[in-house]
């Protein structure tokens, strides 16, 4: 038995307020979000997302495998032909040899999550949270944390339009730079690297985001890092606008998101063992008692980032060839009380996971 328990206009109250309003209260239900021809539905378990559903057909199961290179049009075409009550396409194209039950299993999952995500840019409409005893039945539920889910959203509303400043579109060709205005210090992540390899010059990002073990967005911030560090060519594409006039603000913004990273991190462990207002004051603090002039008006955002514009002005009046260098020690200085903060609060394997990142970010500054 359903019985809707709340309702409202998307103008009167966000997305992400929402969601997290839901996990507050512990309800299990149906919420449903209107915004013109568009309905999607996200399913709850005492608080905890565990699936979504869209009527979007670009959102669908077999559209979201054609974006990932999983499946072809054609087979998308005649499997989703033999969809019918009780019959889903996934497991169509299981029964055709198209996906194993591992490959259904990641795509239904990520499909959920791109479902979800794409609720944060929401800002008309109207919504109903109708509440049941029983949770939806799905043989495949997100086991990911809400928190995490919104907190991931948020970044992703956050970082949305400066990715599409810098790749405008997926039919845009990225290209290496010559290997003379690379940095040779700079050491990648396996899973950076494997993004890096797949720029060849024939690839279209498209292509890139088909080849990818990734998700899109995933996929296009790392090429955007890579963009913003001079290691490839976007054409097309532009670096942004707001402090254009930094003539190193690539460089900058590269110092800014490999900590911007760890930041990230550290405010998702945290995250697990307290609440959201809890991780809010403890990072501001970190940037209170680190004092430094590097870090004059700058806040963490919703996600656990830094504005790298601001800290880009911060440092302008600075010597060209020492910016980055004071940039990255101020940042560094940062996170040490960071570490220390967040390690009051951490499980073990929590720790050790985050040290071994910090000493990556090392690793890949080089010698100062």
């Amino acid at each position: 038995m359903q019985e809707r328990i709340f309702e409202g206009s998307l103008k009167a109250v966000n997305a992400p307020d929402l969601l997290t309003f839901i996990n507050l209260i512990k309800k299990t239900g149906t919420l449903t979000l209107s915004h013109g021809d568009r309905t999607q539905r996200v399913f709850w378990e005492r608080g905890e997302m565990i699936f979504a559903a869209s009527s979007v057909p670009e959102e669908s199961l077999g559209a979201f495998l054609v974006r990932h290179g999983k499946i072809t049009p054609e087979q998308n075409m005649k499997s989703g032909l033999q969809v019918e009550p009780g019959k889903r396409q996934g497991r169509i194209l299981v029964q055709m040899g198209i996906l194993t039950p591992k490959e259904l299993w990641w795509a239904v999952k990520n499909q959920v999550l791109d479902i979800i995500y794409s609720v944060f840019s929401v800002r008309d409409g109207w919504f109903t949270f109708e509440e049941t005893e029983q949770s939806h039945e799905e043989k495949i539920k997100l086991s990911t944390s809400t928190t995490n889910i919104i907190m991931e959203g948020i970044r992703r509303l956050d970082e949305w339009p400066r990715i599409k400043e810098i790749i405008p579109h997926d039919r845009v060709t990225p290209r290496l730079a010559p290997h003379d205005k690379r940095d040779s210090n700079v050491r990648f992540l396996e899973a950076e690297r494997a993004i890096l390899d797949l720029v060849d010059g024939q690839r279209n990002v498209r292509d890139i985001i088909h080849h990818s073990n990734m998700d899109e967005f995933e996929t296009l911030r790392l090429l955007m890092a890579f963009v913003m560090a001079r290691y490839i060519h976007v054409p097309e594409g532009r670096v942004g606008e707001g402090h254009d006039d930094v003539e190193d603000v690539q460089d900058l913004d590269a110092v800014v998101e490999s900590f911007n990273r760890v930041f990230a991190q550290i405010g998702a462990y945290l995250a697990i063992h307290m609440s959201p207002m809890a991780v809010s004051d403890l990072m501001e603090k970190a940037v209170e008692t680190a004092d430094s002039p590097v870090l004059e008006a700058v806040h963490f955002d919703g996600e656990g980032r830094l504005d790298p514009r601001a800290l880009a002005a911060n440092v302008a009046e600075t010597r060209v060839e020492e910016r980055t260098k004071v940039l990255g020690s101020g940042l560094n200085h940062l996170l040490s009380f960071m570490l220390f903060e967040a390690s009051k609060h951490l499980a073990p394997e929590e720790k050790s996971a985050l040290y071994k990142m910090v000493g990556e970010l090392s690793d890949a500054a080089g010698p100062s």
